[in-house]
Protein backbone atom coordinates (compact mmCIF):
# COMPACT_ATOMS: atom_id res chain seq x y z
CA UNK A 1 0.00 0.00 0.00
CA UNK A 2 2.91 2.27 1.07
CA UNK A 3 4.65 1.46 -2.20
CA UNK A 4 1.39 2.89 -4.28
CA UNK A 5 0.96 5.65 -2.61
CA UNK A 6 4.53 6.54 -3.61
CA UNK A 7 4.23 5.72 -6.48
CA UNK A 8 1.49 8.04 -6.77
CA UNK A 9 3.01 10.69 -5.31
CA UNK A 10 6.02 10.07 -7.23
CA UNK A 11 3.91 10.63 -10.71
CA UNK A 12 1.89 13.35 -9.69
CA UNK A 13 5.43 14.89 -8.39
CA UNK A 14 6.57 14.69 -12.23
CA UNK A 15 3.33 15.62 -13.45
CA UNK A 16 2.97 18.91 -12.16
CA UNK A 17 6.90 19.46 -13.03
CA UNK A 18 6.30 18.90 -16.59
CA UNK A 19 3.28 21.27 -16.54
CA UNK A 20 4.99 23.73 -15.21
CA UNK A 21 7.83 23.60 -17.71
CA UNK A 22 5.65 23.05 -20.81
CA UNK A 23 3.42 26.34 -19.64
CA UNK A 24 6.25 28.14 -19.52
CA UNK A 25 7.66 27.35 -22.61
CA UNK A 26 4.72 28.37 -24.71
CA UNK A 27 4.35 31.73 -22.67
CA UNK A 28 7.91 32.26 -23.88
CA UNK A 29 7.07 31.53 -26.99
CA UNK A 30 3.35 33.38 -27.30
CA UNK A 31 5.87 36.64 -25.79
CA UNK A 32 7.88 36.46 -28.59
CA UNK A 33 6.11 36.41 -31.55
CA UNK A 34 3.79 39.52 -30.33
CA UNK A 35 5.93 42.25 -30.84
CA UNK A 36 5.56 45.43 -28.78
CA UNK A 37 4.43 48.80 -30.63
CA UNK A 38 7.98 50.09 -30.13
CA UNK A 39 9.04 47.25 -32.02
CA UNK A 40 6.99 46.83 -34.91
CA UNK A 41 7.27 50.29 -35.89
CA UNK A 42 10.81 50.13 -35.76
CA UNK A 43 10.57 47.51 -38.29
CA UNK A 44 8.10 49.31 -40.73
CA UNK A 45 10.76 52.25 -40.77
CA UNK A 46 13.94 49.68 -41.16
CA UNK A 47 11.57 47.93 -43.87
CA UNK A 48 10.95 50.55 -45.70
CA UNK A 49 14.25 52.29 -45.45
CA UNK A 50 16.52 49.16 -46.82
CA UNK A 51 13.76 47.03 -48.94
CA UNK A 52 10.88 49.29 -49.58
CA UNK A 53 9.12 46.53 -48.34
CA UNK A 54 6.28 46.24 -45.74
CA UNK A 55 5.88 44.01 -42.64
CA UNK A 56 3.42 41.61 -44.81
CA UNK A 57 4.74 42.42 -48.64
CA UNK A 58 7.40 39.45 -48.43
CA UNK A 59 9.79 39.49 -50.55
CA UNK A 60 8.16 42.55 -52.79
CA UNK A 61 8.65 45.40 -52.95
CA UNK A 62 8.26 49.12 -54.46
CA UNK A 63 9.41 49.25 -57.97
CA UNK A 64 8.86 45.06 -58.35
CA UNK A 65 6.50 44.17 -60.91
CA UNK A 66 3.12 42.97 -59.76
CA UNK A 67 3.68 39.90 -62.26
CA UNK A 68 6.63 39.09 -60.10
CA UNK A 69 4.21 38.76 -57.06
CA UNK A 70 1.04 36.72 -59.12
CA UNK A 71 3.87 34.27 -59.96
CA UNK A 72 5.06 33.75 -56.37
CA UNK A 73 1.22 34.20 -54.68
CA UNK A 74 -1.19 33.73 -57.38
CA UNK A 75 -3.49 36.19 -59.14
CA UNK A 76 -5.01 38.34 -56.36
CA UNK A 77 -8.44 37.87 -54.74
CA UNK A 78 -9.55 41.34 -56.08
CA UNK A 79 -7.98 43.52 -58.93
CA UNK A 80 -9.05 46.80 -60.05
CA UNK A 81 -7.13 49.00 -62.57
CA UNK A 82 -5.14 50.48 -59.93
CA UNK A 83 -4.61 47.71 -56.91
CA UNK A 84 -4.29 44.12 -56.51
CA UNK A 85 -5.28 43.36 -53.12
CA UNK A 86 -4.34 40.06 -51.48
CA UNK A 87 -6.50 39.81 -48.13
CA UNK A 88 -5.55 36.93 -47.00
CA UNK A 89 -1.79 38.16 -47.39
CA UNK A 90 -3.15 41.99 -45.45
CA UNK A 91 -1.93 43.52 -48.24
CA UNK A 92 -2.83 45.91 -51.38
CA UNK A 93 -0.03 46.55 -54.22
CA UNK A 94 -1.17 49.85 -55.48
CA UNK A 95 0.44 49.61 -59.52
CA UNK A 96 1.02 51.52 -62.51
CA UNK A 97 -1.52 50.11 -65.29
CA UNK A 98 0.23 51.50 -67.94
CA UNK A 99 3.02 49.79 -67.84
CA UNK A 100 3.61 46.26 -69.21
CA UNK A 101 5.40 44.85 -66.05
CA UNK A 102 2.23 46.77 -64.07
CA UNK A 103 4.97 48.31 -61.73
CA UNK A 104 4.13 48.69 -58.10
CA UNK A 105 3.99 52.18 -56.72
CA UNK A 106 2.82 51.50 -53.25
CA UNK A 107 2.25 49.35 -50.70
CA UNK A 108 -0.50 49.39 -48.23
CA UNK A 109 -0.18 46.73 -45.26
CA UNK A 110 -2.89 46.53 -42.99
CA UNK A 111 -1.92 43.79 -41.02
CA UNK A 112 -3.55 42.20 -37.81
CA UNK A 113 -0.72 43.18 -35.38
CA UNK A 114 -1.19 47.17 -36.29
CA UNK A 115 -3.81 47.27 -34.18
CA UNK A 116 -1.57 47.60 -31.24
CA UNK A 117 0.20 50.85 -32.47
CA UNK A 118 -1.54 54.19 -31.51
CA UNK A 119 -1.03 57.47 -32.42
CA UNK A 120 0.92 58.55 -29.35
CA UNK A 121 2.92 55.41 -29.84
CA UNK A 122 4.58 57.36 -33.76
CA UNK A 123 4.79 60.55 -32.98
CA UNK A 124 7.19 59.57 -29.56
CA UNK A 125 9.41 57.25 -31.25
CA UNK A 126 9.77 59.16 -34.60
CA UNK A 127 8.91 62.54 -33.64
CA UNK A 128 7.10 65.61 -35.72
CA UNK A 129 5.56 63.87 -38.93
CA UNK A 130 6.13 65.68 -42.56
CA UNK A 131 1.79 66.29 -42.27
CA UNK A 132 -0.73 65.44 -40.54
CA UNK A 133 -4.54 65.34 -42.17
CA UNK A 134 -7.85 64.84 -40.57
CA UNK A 135 -9.93 62.99 -43.88
CA UNK A 136 -12.96 60.94 -44.53
CA UNK A 137 -12.86 59.57 -41.18
CA UNK A 138 -9.31 58.99 -40.77
CA UNK A 139 -5.89 60.70 -39.43
CA UNK A 140 -3.48 60.63 -41.64
CA UNK A 141 0.20 61.03 -40.41
CA UNK A 142 3.33 61.04 -43.17
CA UNK A 143 7.16 60.44 -42.26
CA UNK A 144 9.65 60.55 -45.33
CA UNK A 145 13.21 60.47 -45.46
CA UNK A 146 12.83 62.81 -48.76
CA UNK A 147 15.19 60.44 -50.57
CA UNK A 148 13.76 57.08 -50.59
CA UNK A 149 10.53 56.12 -49.12
CA UNK A 150 6.93 57.98 -48.27
CA UNK A 151 5.06 56.22 -45.14
CA UNK A 152 1.80 57.37 -44.39
CA UNK A 153 -0.11 55.90 -41.16
CA UNK A 154 -3.30 55.58 -41.36
CA UNK A 155 -5.22 55.88 -37.99
CA UNK A 156 -8.77 55.97 -36.81
CA UNK A 157 -10.61 59.20 -36.52
CA UNK A 158 -8.88 61.52 -34.20
CA UNK A 159 -11.58 63.81 -33.41
CA UNK A 160 -13.05 60.95 -31.60
CA UNK A 161 -10.30 59.41 -29.80
CA UNK A 162 -7.16 61.72 -29.45
CA UNK A 163 -5.04 58.44 -29.18
CA UNK A 164 -6.22 55.94 -32.59
CA UNK A 165 -5.14 52.68 -32.95
CA UNK A 166 -3.38 52.19 -36.49
CA UNK A 167 -5.60 51.03 -39.44
CA UNK A 168 -2.86 50.25 -42.08
CA UNK A 169 0.18 52.23 -43.86
CA UNK A 170 1.30 53.01 -46.79
CA UNK A 171 4.45 52.90 -48.36
CA UNK A 172 5.65 54.69 -51.34
CA UNK A 173 8.89 55.65 -52.96
CA UNK A 174 9.70 59.45 -53.33
CA UNK A 175 9.47 60.81 -56.61
CA UNK A 176 12.74 62.38 -57.78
Amino acid sequence: MKKDNLLIRGFSILTLVFLLFSGAAFATAATESSETPDLLIRKIMGLAYETQQTISSGPFSVGDSLKKVEKEWGSPEDLSTVAANYWSKNIRFLYDNSTGRKTITGIDDFDPQLKTIHLFDVKELLGEPVSEVEQEGNYYVTYSDNETYKLTFVFESAWINPNPTLSLYTLESVDK
